[in-house]
């Protein structure tokens, strides 16, 4: 996700002058120079499984390959991109060096990708990574034993690879100790990598940085909390917060760690050399910072939009197919105080009660995402015969400011649903993003 440019730290930096600087493309000037942006035609409502580009163009790394669907991940590099399908193949385009834009021959059962300058990684379902493309400083040399892992994500030339243990493993260029973890490290949930820097999300929702820091891109906010997201551009950072607002810091020359004022709503973020993008909750895509190519700015009509990437000078959006779009969720509930489908809840009209209910995906691992939830609506039902045999078995709950909510040490939803002031009898109906509809009956009097 990171391109060097020609911003380089002092020499009294611990990277040395043979820093493998971008080949056949030295100066941001020159850069900037040879190669046009994506075409704009391509600006579309994405259909579910594909991905549209924007920005720099050059080598054809903005422009998604033609006919490419069943896409669930995107990934931009330096001066390539890649997108992994849901039959886990992985397809590469852009500039090609050293074969980073090109999978390795039967590379299968991939569940994640990240691109980073000049190499290739890609998270298989059994927990183990391959990597390819320039191994000039070991990027694409794997420690030994690599095992048990949740996550990857690229840098310059460096990698991080998150264990299902919550603990961090990373490997390639150190110069600036970018790819040494530091000691104790746990309860990791997310990683970042920059150009000569890393990030860790730790459950608390806490962030930890380290490497290169020579623009404060590794010196995190004092005070910074509830953060659900990070990531890394080429020497800033970027970190959402829990209510939707988004944070910056580090080399600012262009803004692209200043996020706009009043911007919320934000679900989404990314990071390219010099530009910041985030996908806001309502489907729009917004940037800042460096424009020259236009990759801050997309495309006219974008829309169906629920991943993005930035790259060096360009940028992706994808309408990726999830996995609760791929596979039902297991739903268990509802739980006490109201019964599960099927049964009457009997309760008093115009009073707040609570549902709750799990969902576990096809793995077996609990479900604990807003999105997960398309719609809670009720209508009026048939009350039948029971309508007069039925006590009250309910008790009242304040509504709160958040109607829905997810508890974390239960992995529950609980909806607080406030009745209609009317008595009668009514359905209500959980429609999960799935297309699954779940229902609860109610005899409110």
């Amino acid at each position: 996700m990171i391109l060097h440019n020609n911003k380089r730290p002092s020499a009294a930096h611990s990277r040395t002058s043979a820093f493998p600087w971008r080949r056949g493309c030295r100066t941001l000037a020159i850069c900037l120079a040879i190669g046009a942006a994506a075409p704009y035609a391509l600006a579309q409502a994405l259909l579910p499984g594909t991905a549209t580009g924007w920005g720099f163009n050059g080598e054809g790394r903005a422009t998604v390959p033609a006919g490419l669907t069943g896409v669930k991940a995107i990934a931009a590099g330096g001066t390539h991109s890649l997108a992994l399908k849901t039959d886990g193949m992985v397809v590469g385009w852009g500039y090609n060096g050293e074969g980073r834009a090109s999978a390795p021959a039967g590379l299968t059962g991939v569940k994640a990708i990240a691109a980073g300058d000049y190499h290739s990684l890609a998270l298989k379902a059994d927990g183990t990574v391959v990597v390819w493309g320039n191994n000039d400083f070991d990027q694409t040399t794997m420690p030994a034993g690599l095992a048990g892992v949740k996550a990857i994500v690229a840098g310059g030339v460096h990698s991080l690879a998150l264990k299902t243990d919550g603990t961090v493993v990373g490997w390639g260029f150190n110069g600036d100790g970018q790819a040494t973890v530091p000691a104790g490290l746990t309860g990791v949930k997310a990683v970042a990598a920059g150009l000569l820097h890393s990030l860790a999300l730790k459950t608390d929702g806490t962030v930890v940085a380290w490497g290169y820091n020579g623009d404060g891109q590794a010196t995190v906010p004092a005070g910074l909390t509830g953060v659900k997201a990070i990531v890394a551009g080429a020497y800033h950072s970027l970190a959402l917060k829990t209510d939707g607002t988004v944070v910056g810091w580090g080399y600012n020359g262009n803004g692209q760690a200043t996020v706009p004022a009043g911007l919320t709503g934000v679900k989404a973020i990314a990071a390219g050399l010099l530009h910041s993008l985030v996908l806001k909750t309502d489907g729009t895509v917004a940037g800042w910072g460096y424009n020259g190519n236009g990759q801050t700015t997309a495309p006219a009509g974008l829309t169906g939009v629920n991943a993005i990437s930035a790259g060096g000078f360009h940028s992706l959006a994808a309408n990726v197919l999830t996995e609760s779009a791929l596979s039902p969720y297991t739903f268990v509930g509802f739980l006490a105080p109201v019964n599960n489908p099927g049964a009457v809840n009997v309760g008093k009209a115009g009073r707040t009660y609570p549902l709750k209910w799990q969902l576990k995906d096809k793995d077996g691992t609990f479900v604990t995402s807003m999105e997960a939830v398309e719609s809670l609506t009720y209508k009026p039902a048939q009350c039948g015969s029971f309508a007069s045999a039925l006590t009250d078995g309910m008790k009242a709950q304040d509504l709160g400011t958040r109607p829905l909510s997810i508890e974390a040490g239960s992995h529950q939803y609980h909806y607080n649903w406030a009745t209609p002031s009317t008595p009668g009898c009514y359905a209500l109906q959980l429609t999960l993003k799935t297309g699954q509809v779940q229902q609860a009956y109610f005899n409110l009097r």
